[in-house]
């Protein structure tokens, strides 16, 4: 078991408005959360949203449905989302038809084609100024009508947060979990740019993609762990397993 006197600590690069909700898990599995996020999320004012010939809304992260429902009531669309977390979110800001594509682009596309009529109307994916993937292709392709509308902004922070520098410092980071190409890539260049390197040989990165875990080859860490699913419980799921492992000196 872990020592509850001594918890891991856990680093958490996902921007703040993402962080709270797992930094409660984290903390219920006796794990002692660092948050340091990578990015900083605006969420972008303007008018209530046209839906007029529109039969489902896209949402690939969970700043998209905040973003989204910051300048619009409930609606009665269904709702098509990229993970569990943001099927989670958009249903607690009242969208009663989502359906989750478990942590994938291309089985989020998948799902949308077998789900929606090309005749049906448009589908409209709610976004930030940064996208990965080729959804709206993949539906462009197939005959739908796909929309893509900016309502948020990630920009990347200059320097890491002075309490994950000290911490970097004394050699007492046990395990960092990343959750996108581009937060590994930023967090690599600020802790480099920072004098940090050798410093990462005793903690363990655990990432949702093999994506992830090539981008943080750089940095010596003592392992890389990739999730059985691009989620996130599958993310938590290996963190305890790794933990339970090197509590028990296996």
């Amino acid at each position: 078991m872990i020592n509850p006197k001594t918890p891991p600590v856990v680093l958490v690069t996902r921007p703040q408005q993402d962080a709270g909700a797992l930094e409660a898990k984290l903390r219920e599995r006796g794990f002692s959360p660092l948050l340091s996020p990578m990015l900083k999320i605006t969420y972008l004012e303007g008018a209530r949203t046209s839906l007029d010939g529109v039969q489902a809304l896209i949402f690939t992260s969970a700043n998209g449905v905040r973003s989204f429902f910051s300048r619009n009531n409930a609606v009665s669309l269904p709702a098509y989302t990229v993970g569990e977390v943001t099927a989670a979110t958009a249903r607690a800001y009242g969208c009663v038809q989502t359906e989750s594509a478990g942590g994938d682009v291309n089985q989020l596309a998948n799902l949308l084609i077998s789900r929606c009529d090309p005749e049906g109307g448009g589908l409209l994916h709610i976004a930030g100024s940064n996208l990965a993937g080729d959804l709206g292709k993949r539906l462009s392709s197939a005959g739908y009508k796909y929309k893509r509308e900016v309502f948020y902004k990630a920009e990347k922070l200059r320097v890491l947060d002075k309490r994950c520098q000290e911490v970097l410092a004394g050699c007492k980071m046990d395990f960092a979990l990343f959750f996108s190409p581009r937060t590994a890539v930023q967090f690599i260049d600020l802790a480099l740019s920072a004098g940090f390197d050798r410093e990462f040989e005793r903690s363990v990165a655990l990432c949702l993609s093999e994506a992830i875990a090539e981008k943080l080859n750089t940095l010596p860490w003592q392992q890389i762990i990739t999730a059985s699913a691009p989620t996130q419980c599958a993310l938590l799921n290996a963190l305890d397993k790794v933990s339970l492992q090197i509590n028990n000196g296996v």
